[in-house]
């Protein structure tokens, strides 16, 4: 009975211990990423937002007038398209939308950071450990990006209270329920290309050669939402600007702390290289 009792308690202190050293490690890596943080000099040359009030102006009526377009010509349309479609088709786009959700996204980005805060670093060189800092800062980036903009366009949705094309014979096109919360008046805008685009623009900054891959597959998995008739063109067209957007302001305020981003000489953004500071 003592024996049993004492092999408890020093498996109780055992146990102790190595969470305290594992606490200790987290608070050291966190630590470590704050100084690299603080030992970046900010890059004050550029703003986060590059434009004037005039080009944002002018910026925001074309747009504007391009979701109106849609909104009076293109949004009517879509029932009948979709009554045409093959079926195995839509059963194609109907795997395609589940990338455009953003649990797996945020949870592979959060396993990763948690990964990289439990892991002893300490044995490895400043340069690598620098390294480390950077690649857990670029997967921040992801899920930031990511998590703000499904944020917003959630609120957004509610808040606007758009009915979904299913009901376009009895709402039409420009029916809304202000604060409904119902997720049958939540069609804008569209949550799944917020999150694809969000994701395409931040890895097409993050790997620039395979941009244009990148930005495809978000609009692909954008455009799924109109195969599944979940939303009309304007909606994915307010959720691909509302992602691309935050991506892209977030990279430029992380290339003004010369983290994972930088500025070019003209106010471009470019990824910086993993511990060098060299720009690619």
């Amino acid at each position: 009975m003592a024996s049993d009792l004492q092999h408890g308690e020093q498996f109780h202190d055992a146990w102790t211990e190595r969470v305290r050293r594992q606490v200790a490690l987290v608070g050291g890596n966190a630590s470590h990423s704050h100084k690299l943080i603080a030992r970046r000099r900010r890059d004050l040359r550029f703003r986060i937002l590059p434009y004037d009030t005039f080009w944002i102006a002018n910026a925001a009526a074309v747009f504007a007038t391009a979701m109106a377009v849609l909104v009076v010509v293109f949004d009517p349309l879509l029932p009948a398209w979709h009554e045409k479609l093959p079926q195995a088709v839509v059963s194609v786009f109907r795997c395609v939308t589940r990338f455009g959700q953003s649990d797996w996204i945020l949870i592979g980005t959060g396993l990763f950071l948690i990964l990289m805060l439990v892991r002893d670093a300490s044995t490895l060189r400043p340069r690598l450990r620098a390294r480390q800092a950077v690649r857990s800062y670029a997967a921040l980036y992801v899920f930031v990006s990511v998590a703000i903009s499904g944020i917003v366009a959630n609120i957004s949705k509610y808040v606007i209270g758009r009915a979904r094309p299913r009901y376009f014979g009895e709402t039409g096109t420009v029916s809304f329920d202000l604060f409904s919360g119902d997720a049958s008046w939540a069609s804008f805008p569209s949550g799944h290309a917020t999150t694809a685009m969000a994701l395409g623009v931040s890895l097409a900054l993050l790997f620039p050669r395979l941009r244009w891959v990148f930005l495809c597959v978000g609009f692909w998995i954008a455009a799924s939402r109109l195969f599944l008739l979940q939303h009309y063109p304007s909606d994915m067209l307010a959720g691909c600007a509302l992602g691309g957007t935050v991506a892209w302001l977030f990279a430029r305020a992380l290339a003004r702390r010369r983290l994972v981003f930088a500025f070019d000489g003209n106010g471009g953004l470019v990824r910086r290289r993993g511990a060098s500071g060299r720009l690619n």
